[in-house]
C-alpha cells in the first residue's frame, strides 16, 4: 500500500465518521407519537374533568389504559421501524437513546407507584395533576440534550418551550384548565417537533 492510496483510505474514513457525526436524529416517529397519544389523553381528561362529554369518572381510566396500552405496542413498532436507518450510531442518536431512556424509566417509576399507592388505598392520588410539572421537565431536559447533542435546533427551542410549561403547569394547577394547558403544551414542545424531524430522516441506507 502506498501512501497515496493510505491518505485516500484515511480520508474515506473520515468522511464516514464526519457524516455518522452529523446524521439526522432518528427520534423524531417517537416524538410523533407520544406527543400526540399525551396530547390526546390530556385533551380528553380536560373534556371529562370538565364534563364536556358528560363521561362517568371511569372515563379516566379508560382514556389512560387506551394511552398505555397504545405506547407501549407503538413504541415496538416504532423500535423495529428504525433498525436499517443510517446513523443510528452517530453521537447525536445515541445520546437521544438514552436520554429518553433514562426519562421513560422516571416517570414509569413515578406513575406506577401513584398507581398502585392509589389501588391500594382505594383512592386516586393527588400526585397525578402534579406530575405536569415533573413531565414537562423531563420533556425539557430531553429535548435540550438531544438537540444540542445532535445540533437540531428545532428540539433544542422545543425544550425550553417544555421548560416554559412548567410555568404554566405550576399556574393552573388545581383547575380543569391544567389539562388542557398540558394537551397544548404536549402538542406544541413534542407533536410538531416531532413531525418536523420525521420530515428531516434519511429514507434509505447510503
Amino acid at each position: 500500500m502506498n501512501q497515496s492510496t493510505l491518505s485516500e483510505d484515511l480520508a474515506y474514513v473520515r468522511d464516514l465518521a464526519e457524516a455518522g457525526e452529523h446524521a439526522p436524529l432518528l427520534g423524531g416517529r417517537f416524538l410523533t407519537m407520544w406527543g400526540a397519544l399525551a396530547g390526546l389523553a390530556y385533551f380528553l381528561h380536560y373534556a371529562t374533568t370538565a364534563n364536556l362529554f358528560g363521561w362517568p369518572s371511569e372515563a379516566f381510566a379508560w382514556i389512560w389504559g387506551s394511552f398505555l396500552i397504545l405506547g407501549i405496542v407503538g413504541q415496538a413498532l416504532l423500535v423495529r421501524s428504525i433498525r436499517n436507518k443510517p446513523g443510528g450510531n452517530s453521537v447525536g442518536n445515541r445520546s437521544e437513546a438514552t436520554v429518553w431512556m433514562a426519562g421513560g424509566f422516571a416517570l414509569f417509576a413515578y406513575f406506577i407507584a401513584l398507581i398502585a399507592k392509589s389501588l391500594q388505598t382505594g383512592v386516586p392520588q393527588p400526585g397525578f395533576e402534579s406530575s405536569l410539572p415533573i413531565v414537562f421537565a423531563i420533556y425539557g431536559v430531553g429535548l435540550i440534550t438531544t438537540g444540542i447533542m445532535g445540533k437540531t435546533k428545532i428540539q433544542t427551542y422545543a425544550g425550553f418551550g417544555a421548560l416554559a410549561m412548567i410555568v404554566l403547569a405550576i399556574w393552573f394547577e388545581g383547575s380543569a384548565e391544567i389539562w388542557a394547558v398540558a394537551s397544548l403544551g404536549a402538542v406544541l414542545t413534542v407533536f410538531v417537533p416531532g413531525l418536523i424531524m420525521l420530515r428531516q430522516e434519511p429514507k434509505s441506507v447510503i
